[in-house]
């Protein structure tokens, strides 16, 4: 590994946003920023050896905040939905920021996505970042420790791994929301990407976002994502849940324990992403929404233009039958740990 690198990449409230860059022996490259504990590059080689970025991003950091795809940022304490912004534990029912509807959504616009994260520790392979959230922010109990950690290793592996703490029993469910390219022009739809998941079945969503509580293991489109699809197949595809949202924006049962929960494929460059978690479930959101005020490369964002793989446990698991796997009791920590990894294809 080479030393990593720090750099001032803005101010907030007077306050300093650094950023810091990774590069290991064969030329990934793994830059993160303080603010949101947000993912700025993943730098990975294609089939001529030529690197570039494969996660969508902005060139400066006040493009960052109000960030409203959330490129590369770390999503807590809930990502997802929660229907009817509201909840309850113990007997107590807890009310949110509703910012989806009637529902919340990744937190509201009080999640730690956009706090400012300090450095408890940085090496040249990994970098922790710490904040504290307290009692009452956005509508959810417990003071909470929230530790994220990002890792590149010699192979060129993306490591992400969290850890939480709480002093009252609350609800518990990051993610990271990296959306991937994997030709490196984000100014390019990714129709050309082949996708593939080994899942256990997909969640249906409501007109909403709300997925319902049974999956579906029987439709051609859920089991053609079993075996490996064209995207640009899968954005034509008359299936209902398909055209509900113009693509994907569900969540995918895993298997408990995996070693792989599928590729991400781009031809012409021959990248080739795995990625696995110790997460229950994979939410796919292939960036249906188009908001006209976002620019990458000088150019507004275009739909679809790409893929963010969003391990958590299913959302909305707090008004279902999988309400435990969400709920962090006082004492107790929550931790979880996910990797990506792109290599080429020649």
């Amino acid at each position: 590994m080479k030393h990593y690198q720090k750099y001032l990449f803005g101010q907030l409230d007077g306050q300093d946003v650094e950023a810091y860059r990774f590069e290991n022996d064969l030329g990934y490259q793994l830059s993160v920023m303080t603010y949101g504990a947000t993912i700025l590059e993943y730098v990975t080689p294609d089939k001529h050896d030529q690197f570039a970025n494969i996660v969508l991003g902005f060139d400066n950091f006040d493009a960052y905040v109000g960030n409203s795809p959330k490129y590369g940022a770390s999503i807590g304490p809930v990502a997802g939905r929660i229907a009817e912004a509201s909840f309850e534990i113990n007997g107590q029912t807890y009310h949110l920021e509703a910012n989806n509807g009637a529902n919340c959504n990744h937190s509201g616009p009080t999640g730690w996505d956009s706090a400012l994260f300090s450095v408890e520790s940085v090496t040249d392979q990994e970098i922790t970042l710490y904040t504290e959230r307290a009692d009452g922010i956005g509508g959810f109990p417990g003071n909470l420790k929230i530790w994220v950690t990002y890792g590149l290793t010699e192979a060129g592996e993306l490591e992400i791994s969290y850890r939480v703490e709480t002093d009252q029993d609350t609800l518990v469910n990051p993610t990271n929301h990296s959306y991937f390219n994997l030709s490196g022009n984000f100014t390019q739809p990714i129709n050309d990407h082949v996708f593939q998941i080994n899942h256990q079945g997909l969640y249906p969503i409501h007109p909403d976002g709300v997925p319902l509580h049974t999956v579906d293991k029987e439709s051609p489109i859920v089991q053609h994502l079993y075996q490996a699809m064209l995207l640009e197949d899968l954005f034509k595809d008359s299936d209902p849940q398909i055209r509900l949202v113009e693509g994907l924006d569900h969540p995918f049962a895993l298997p408990e324990g995996h070693e792989n929960a599928g590729f991400f494929y781009h031809q012409p460059s021959g990248r080739f992403l795995t990625f696995k978690s110790e997460a229950p479930a994979l939410v796919v959101y292939s960036a249906n929404f188009v908001d006209e005020t976002v620019y990458l490369e000088g150019k507004p964002m275009v739909q679809h233009n790409g893929l963010a793989l969003e391990f958590q446990t299913v959302p909305d698991a707090i008004h279902s039958d999988q309400a435990e796997k969400v709920i962090l009791r006082a004492g107790q920590v929550f931790t979880s740990k996910t990797s990506y990894h792109a290599i080429a294809k020649k």
